[in-house]
């Protein structure tokens, strides 16, 4: 078995954790004993009550519909497609959305929920940004800058923030 694998395994679980089907317990639990497991059977028995992991989309753009930091950072960039909504969740982590090289769409939805731990979505110049939601003993910050450009996509981000914070911010369009 290999280091590929089990990490594989540790993926699965933290998507499990951040989806609300594992507590941080049971998480925790579990990739102790990924790092201990022997055989292939070992690993399957750790996320045999999960769900199947879907097929893998054709080849192109990926659409992303979760990115999920379990404590440890998380990042999406460069050429992707948004789903609708796409979950943003950071648990004791970090994740951070890059939506500089993205072909928006006219509208494109981020639910963002960050408990003890931070999420940066990233806009490019000139779109507009829609910024709702509430933090609780957190921080919900709105860092875009420059004006939206007439006709130009929305970007709708739902920002939860439980002892963490949210952040939307300006950054010039990357290109391709």
């Amino acid at each position: 078995m290999s280091d590929a694998e089990r990490e594989l395994v540790v993926d699965r679980l933290r998507v499990a954790c951040g989806d609300g089907r594992l507590s941080l317990e049971e998480f925790t639990d579990r990739v102790g004993e990924v790092y201990q497991s022997r055989t292939t059977g070992d690993l399957e028995r750790l996320t045999g009550d999960l769900p199947a992991v879907p097929e893998p989309p054709p080849p192109g753009l990926r659409s992303t519909a979760r990115v999920v930091g379990v404590l440890s950072g998380a990042r999406r960039s460069g050429p992707w497609r948004p789903a609708h909504p796409t979950q943003v969740v950071a648990v004791l982590g970090s994740c951070q959305i890059d939506l500089t090289g993205v072909d928006l769409e006219p509208e494109t939805h981020i639910v963002a929920t960050a408990v003890l731990g931070g999420i940066e979505v990233l806009v490019p110049e000139g779109v507009g940004v829609d910024f709702g939601g509430f933090a609780f003993l957190g921080g919900r910050d709105d860092k875009t800058s420059g004006p939206r450009r007439p006709g130009g996509p929305i970007v709708r981000v739902d920002g939860f923030a439980f002892l963490g914070g949210v952040t939307v911010r300006t950054r010039p369009f990357s290109g391709r």
